[in-house]
């Protein structure tokens, strides 16, 4: 099963608006993890007063903007990514010596 965790990195306001959060989520399973960072635009998505807002809220409209089951979603690329580390591919760079080792 995979789990989203995500953090505020920074957010920007105008005259007690909000008006955009960066953000980093990170996506994990049993054996591997992705990241992405971004900045969201928020602006009129959380209605409370600027000294009402808190952590829990912004997380909320995160969530709210990139989680959904859709193909192009944030959640589903983050997905996408976990299920091709599973895979095992070999992405060793052409140019570089290529060196023999032995999986246990």
């Amino acid at each position: 099963m995979t789990t989203f965790d995500w953090k505020i990195v920074q957010i920007s306001a105008v005259n007690g608006d909000l008006k955009s959060v960066s953000y980093l989520v990170t996506a994990k399973d049993d054996q591997h993890e992705v990241k992405s960072q971004g900045n969201a635009d928020i602006q009129g998505k959380i209605t409370l007063p600027f000294a009402d807002v808190r952590e829990a809220d912004i997380l909320a409209c995160l969530r709210e903007m990139y989680m959904q089951d859709e193909p192009k979603s944030l959640k589903s690329r983050l997905q996408e990514q976990l299920d091709y580390l599973k895979n095992d591919v070999n992405t060793d760079l052409p140019w570089q010596n290529q060196v023999f080792s032995v999986k246990f």
